[in-house]
């Protein structure tokens, strides 16, 4: 845990370093993937990522949410060509800074997003291990097991890879980073810069958000965060649905009984 903990007070701290590629393959294959996943978008926080999951919400990780807020003035988020302002926060009751078991929260926008960037829906499901998924992030990239690029080379480009759900406990799941003879042909790892991005799931019935970003453990202790060994830990979003749907539907009602001055009458 120690490990763990360390890595996050980095990703909190450190610029984006997106996703991290096979030394083997085509950077183009990764940006090409990830033009598929439009509800995934950069937070400006001066980086870290979420996802729409409806048309004023967007889910992201309760240490970037916080990071926003401590900006002064909170920055807008940019999604499909336009900046939409945040109305208001909702981290996770659990969270705690440096405490990865509940790193979930809700940003809600003075404004809803139009009807060509779609939602993606959460993943409710509670059979997560073994499912491919796709990793999603923005900013400069690098090659997995070497040092991301430097900050001068930060693109800010969007970029998807693939990977295993390894591992599952109550509230995290964990993608292992594989050595290149055991990973998928487009293998990725989130850098310290992506966390609150999702983890998608695809399957015959839509795309679907299935975790959170959270941190990355140097489990080989070797001080490369995203090389073969290591562990990326996500929110388990079938765990926090119900905070996340209950959420979402209070803030909505005391917003329409607002602007019915109260009386739950028009």
């Amino acid at each position: 845990m120690r490990k763990i903990l360390a890595v996050l007070l980095v990703i909190t701290t450190t610029p984006a370093t997106a996703i991290l590629v096979r030394p083997d393959r085509e950077d183009a294959e990764y940006l090409e993937l990830a033009t598929k996943y439009t509800s995934s978008g950069l937070l400006n926080a001066p980086d870290g990522e979420g996802v729409l999951i409806a048309p004023r919400w967007i889910l992201t990780a309760a240490h970037m949410a916080k990071a926003l807020q401590e900006q002064k003035p909170v920055p807008r988020i940019p999604i499909g060509g336009r900046e939409y302002e945040i109305q208001s926060f909702y981290l996770h009751p659990d969270w705690r800074n440096g405490n990865p078991l509940s790193d979930v929260a809700l940003l809600y926008l003075r404004r809803a997003v139009p009807d060509e960037i779609v939602p993606t829906p959460l993943y409710k499901e509670k059979d997560e291990g073994g499912k491919t998924v796709i990793v999603v992030g923005h900013g400069y990239t690098g090659k997995i097991g070497e040092k991301p690029l430097p900050k001068e080379k930060w693109d800010r480009k969007k970029r998807a890879a693939i990977n295993t759900v390894d591992r599952v406990s109550p509230r995290v799941l964990g993608l292992k980073i594989k050595p290149p003879d055991e990973a998928s042909d487009l293998q990725g790892a989130a850098g310290p810069g992506d966390s609150g991005g999702p983890i998608f799931f695809e399957t015959r019935d839509g795309l679907w958000v299935m975790g959170i970003g959270s941190a990355t453990d140097d489990t080989n202790a070797n001080g490369i965060v995203g090389d073969p060994g290591d562990w990326e830990v996500y929110a388990r979003v079938s765990y926090f649905a119900p905070w996340i749907e209950a959420t979402m539907l209070q803030v909505e009602k005391d917003e329409l009984d607002k602007l019915l001055d109260g009386s739950g009458r028009s």
